[in-house]
């Protein structure tokens, strides 16, 4: 009775708060930003060179491209329901000064200003983020498609990090059949923004052994909830060591000497990809696609293998840890359900045929989630 109780005093309160917040137009939100951070000026100052056109109009119709292209509606339809735009006013800026750089620019500075403000705070340090892929479906003869066994249709997914304040540090498109692991990593490290996260939570499909060796030699803590957590193999260092309470689970043993034959390797690898020289999606697919030859790959296995148990026995001992992991990836998925809330054009498909196209459209999406996310903040 009390937990009924205090379920309907949340829905009255969650109620109470919806009606007092004002109603605000998409627009408005991005021009009050703009007004605090100036972030359309990523895409005007470059137009400005190539167009007579004003700053102003210059400024409207970037909110339009940027409307059109992140809510996937696209510039035909985003014309029709916008007054004196028209439809190359908005793909010409949509095609010529949304760039990688450019929209990467613009999203970096909402999510600095959100970062900043002093409410913020409240909801989270950024020091922890939790990784998660969002799945759309996309027709079967678009570049980068491939099965979806969540979809049951073919599709891309949108692997996003996601700040423990809501906001979104990093997104890329990925095709379905790739695993999310390494990815994870490239956010952290290429998310360009002021926060620092050194923590990220991940479900089972988001870490991999090696994975959590070059998050851990990277100075970050990946923590997955790993799926069939009584099946997985935990790891004791020498064979002969005993734990009063642990032996009967700690199955297997590390490999130190796979560790010492290959360490120096291991450590230009990972200066490699901590330096951005090569990104740790390219060096770690490499090395585990095969993996049996490679003695770099089995020496950071092994020490993926300390790690996974050290996650494992944490999560098994620490409620609170489990309670932090879950509540984590729930903000997560709460920032799915905003996004495809969002992305609303085509029936949420994405029908992008390039792979910068689509890069283009999760961008574009950012920016509007992060902007959102910040004037509620604000």
């Amino acid at each position: 009775g009390g937990d009924k109780k205090r379920a309907r005093r949340i829905r009255q309160l969650r109620t109470l708060i919806q009606g007092e917040l004002p109603k605000v137009d998409l627009v408005d939100i991005l021009i009050d930003l703009d007004q605090e951070t100036g972030f359309l000026r990523h895409f005007v100052s470059p137009a400005l060179r190539e167009s007579r056109q004003s700053v102003e109009v210059l400024k409207s119709n970037s909110i339009a491209s940027l409307i059109a292209i992140g809510c996937n509606i696209g510039p035909y339809r985003m014309a029709m329901a916008t007054k004196g735009i028209t439809h190359s006013d908005i793909s010409s800026i949509a095609d010529w000064f949304f760039t990688p750089d450019s929209l990467k620019s613009a999203a970096v500075d909402i999510v600095n200003h959100g970062f900043r403000l002093p409410i913020t705070k409240h909801f989270g340090s950024g020091e922890i983020c939790s990784a998660d892929g969002m799945r759309f479906y996309s027709p079967s003869n678009l570049l980068r498609t491939d099965y979806s066994a969540v979809l049951r249709e073919r599709g891309i997914t949108m692997v996003t990090h996601t700040a423990d304040n809501l906001l979104m540090l990093h997104q890329q498109p990925v095709p379905c059949r790739m695993r999310e692991a390494a990815y994870d990593l490239d956010g952290l490290l290429a998310h360009g923004t002021e926060m620092e996260p050194t923590i990220c939570f991940t479900d089972t499909h988001g870490y991999t052994e090696t994975v959590l060796a070059a998050a851990s030699l990277l100075g970050f803590q990946l923590a997955p909830r790993i799926r069939d957590i009584k099946d997985k193999t935990l790891y004791r260092f020498e064979r002969g060591s005993k734990y009063s309470h642990l032996d009967p689970i700690l199955k297997g043993t590390i490999k130190t000497n796979l560790i010492h034959a290959v360490w120096d390797d291991i450590v230009r690898v990972i200066a490699s990809v901590h330096t951005r020289r090569v990104s740790a999606t390219l060096i770690l697919s490499k090395l585990s696609s095969y993996a049996r030859q490679n003695s770099l790959y089995q020496g950071l296995r092994e020490i993926g293998r300390v790690h996974k148990t050290i996650v494992i026995l944490r999560c098994l001992h620490d409620e609170d840890f489990r309670r932090l992991q879950t509540k984590e990836l729930n903000k997560g998925e709460r920032s799915h359900d905003l996004d495809r809330f969002l992305f609303f054009g085509k029936q949420g498909a994405l029908r992008s045929r390039d792979f910068l196209d689509q890069q283009h459209s999760f961008s574009c999406l950012a920016i509007l989630h992060n902007a959102i996310v910040a004037w509620n903040l604000s």
